[in-house]
């Protein structure tokens, strides 16, 4: 038992029969007489009993599915891109919009501006020209 009063876990001991051992080229060669040829003839020995058409048919259709699934994803892809053209579009014509407004207030701040100062050199021209009469009408009292 461990500290904590729970069984301790042991893990069951591996077997050898049930992995699979690797297999080399060597020990391959080494257990047969002939070497090379009966190297070959193991490494050959399910390829007559294939049956070629079907494993030919099983690769046409796997090539098939996914030829069908490219083009789902081309599809779907196709539409993304036009979601976000018209997405990149929309957002363009809302800043030539943006800047459209912001110019025309602008111009609008601008002319606004001029008027008030063409409306302020005319008054402060009034007042000069007033105070001209003034020190005229004072002169000619100031002489009489």
């Amino acid at each position: 038992m461990s500290r904590r009063g729970s069984p301790a876990k042991t893990t069951p001991p591996i077997s050898t029969a049930e992995t699979p051992q690797p297999r080399n080229l060597e020990s391959m060669q080494s257990s047969s007489g002939d070497g090379d040829f009966t190297l070959v003839t193991r490494l050959t020995q399910g390829l007559e009993d294939c049956d070629w058409n079907q494993l030919q048919e099983k690769y046409t259709d796997a090539m098939d599915e996914h030829s069908r699934v490219e083009d789902d994803l081309r599809a779907e892809t196709a539409k993304l891109l036009e979601v976000f053209t018209a997405w990149s579009q929309t957002t363009v014509l809302q800043d030539e919009k943006r800047a459209l407004k912001r110019f025309k207030t602008q111009m609008q701040h601008v002319q606004n501006s001029e008027v008030s100062l063409e409306s302020k050199k005319k008054h402060y021209t009034d007042v000069v020209k007033a105070f001209q009469s003034a020190l005229a009408l004072l002169n000619e009292q100031m002489k009489v």
